[in-house]
């Protein structure tokens, strides 16, 4: 045997203040026809136009939440084109920096490897790198 329904009482294991309960409560109660329109308004201290207005919002918020939603994880939003643009132009100026640090220590550690040998100041054929003469 299955325990009995707590009615409109589930309203009350909800977050939220106690106004927005005793409407929700209100509109719960007329809507299974335990309480009348005239006696929720009196409960409520709202007009009749007032109160149809608070059971339409909550039925339209009911119904939205109820509406079948795809499976799975939201899709991602797709990024901003110009914030991929920065990002990238960021990542290149970081690797030309990097790559202009390593220039300069190598430079500062091996300075003849930057410098021309006597013999291409004199018009002679340019050595490669490496110190090798062309046979």
């Amino acid at each position: 045997m299955s325990r009995p329904g707590k009615g409109v009482e589930h309203v009350d294991s909800l977050e939220g203040d106690a106004t927005t309960k005793a409407r929700l409560k209100a509109v719960l109660e007329t809507i299974a026809g335990e309480l009348s329109v005239e006696e929720a308004c009196a409960r409520l201290s709202v007009s009749p136009a007032r109160f149809h207005e608070l059971r339409e919002e909550a039925l339209t918020a009911a119904l939205a939440a109820l509406s079948p939603k795809p499976p799975g994880r939201p899709a991602a939003a797709a990024p901003d084109p110009e914030l991929v643009a920065l990002r990238k132009k960021n990542f290149d100026l970081e690797r030309e920096l990097e790559a202009a640090h390593i220039r300069t220590e190598i430079a500062i550690v091996m300075p003849h490897v930057l410098q021309p040998r006597p013999a291409a100041q004199k018009g002679g054929p340019t050595p490669k790198l490496g110190g090798k003469k062309d046979t």
